[in-house]
């Protein structure tokens, strides 16, 4: 019950974040961290886990030494690109736009082979270095027109029409909520 409660804070804590958007601001003047890269990031900006200041990870158990954090803004600001995209199971085509993760990685000057993209509820599909130079995955920040929110798909959803990587079937390894890349 306990870590219930305490998820559910932080995740609290994280929509407030998104939903007061850029004016919002951390004590620092800075604007809040949506995304942060973690593993092999060549050029960090950030440290080590900090398991106060970074409650969600910590309490999925998530350790790592290093990262890259992006802010709304700052993702906004990478080439923008529209995917549109419409599954067997769902009801209509969708038209998002956001950078390309290839993009994000380039950015965060983070390589490898295996790529997570872990959503706050811990969901987190692997993808290959193959997958990723296909070039055909987004992190969406709005669809249809409309930016995406907590409680919904966002603020970051990993799309991509139905070739966007090996071995996929439908709409599985889509993310919605992204909050996290790893790179290994």
């Amino acid at each position: 019950m306990l870590r219930k409660s305490f998820f559910a804070l932080a995740l609290a804590v994280a929509v407030t974040c998104v939903l007061l958007g850029p004016d919002a601001r951390a004590g620092d003047g800075a604007e809040p961290v949506i995304l942060t890269v973690t593993g092999n990031v060549e050029k960090p900006n950030r440290g080590p886990l900090d398991p106060f200041e970074d409650a969600v990870f910590s309490h999925m158990d998530i350790k790592f030494e290093k990262g890259f954090t992006f802010t709304l803004s700052e993702l906004k600001a990478l080439p923008q690109r529209t995917v549109k995209v419409r599954y067997p199971d769902w009801p209509r085509e969708v038209s998002a736009t956001g950078p390309a993760i290839s993009e994000v990685l380039k950015v965060a000057s983070a390589e490898g082979k295996k790529i997570l993209v872990q959503a706050i509820d811990g969901y987190a599909p692997e993808f290959t270095a193959e997958d990723i130079a296909r070039d055909k995955m987004i992190l969406a920040l709005s669809a249809d027109g409309k930016a995406l929110g907590l409680g919904g798909r966002g603020p970051l959803w990993l799309l991509g029409p139905t070739d966007s990587f090996a071995g996929q079937e439908g709409d599985g390894g889509l993310a919605w909520s992204v909050v996290r890349i790893d790179v290994q």
